[in-house]
């Protein structure tokens, strides 16, 4: 009988030992703070940071690259206005832009439209000869790039995609055409 007192006893004392500690924390050292919680958000944050210098940085290479498609456009009208045809490193140059302009909309989340026309537009925006197609290429080119610095790296702009896209075509008719 004195066993079974015992035991009831301790039992007891275990319940209400477990019931008066059941509210607190049960990390086994209470003198201690939790660093797994600590850690977790100083990684979260570190790789927010991580993401937006990313971000800034993609964002001023987008600027870069349409700052030099810009600058390609210039220089191929300059130099078809004199000669009237490019020579060959003219035309490396006209490929290279038209990659230029490939990555920019690639950067900007767009891809091919699938279209087929030469030029996408009014119909009297689209150029008539050459001449107006090297034109078009600088004016559009200079269009794009104002629509880059208006936006965001937080922003899409599908005029941005769409300038590019014709662009882009545009690009590869005066390639063959000339």
């Amino acid at each position: 009988m004195k066993t079974l007192f015992a035991i009831i006893v301790i039992a007891l004392a275990a319940v209400a030992f477990n019931a008066q500690t059941a509210g607190n924390d049960p990390w086994p050292f209470p003198d201690r703070k939790r660093q797994g919680d600590e850690d977790s958000q100083m990684v979260k944050d570190m790789l927010a940071k991580q993401q937006t210098a990313r971000e800034k940085k993609e964002y001023a290479s987008l600027l870069e690259r349409g700052e030099e498609a810009l600058q390609i456009s210039k220089d191929l009208e300059k130099s078809f206005e004199k000669k009237e045809q490019l020579t060959d490193a003219e035309r490396k140059q006209l490929e290279e832009f038209e990659k230029l302009v490939s990555k920019i909309r690639d950067d900007l989340g767009g891809d091919d439209d699938g279209e087929t026309t030469v030029v996408a537009g009014k119909e009297k925006d689209s150029p008539k000869d050459v001449r107006e197609g090297f034109l078009y290429l600088k004016r559009s080119t200079e269009e794009l790039v104002c629509e880059i610095k208006r936006s965001t790296r937080f922003s899409v702009s599908v005029v941005a995609i769409e300038s590019s896209n014709a662009l882009i075509r545009l690009a590869r008719f005066l390639r063959l055409k000339n």
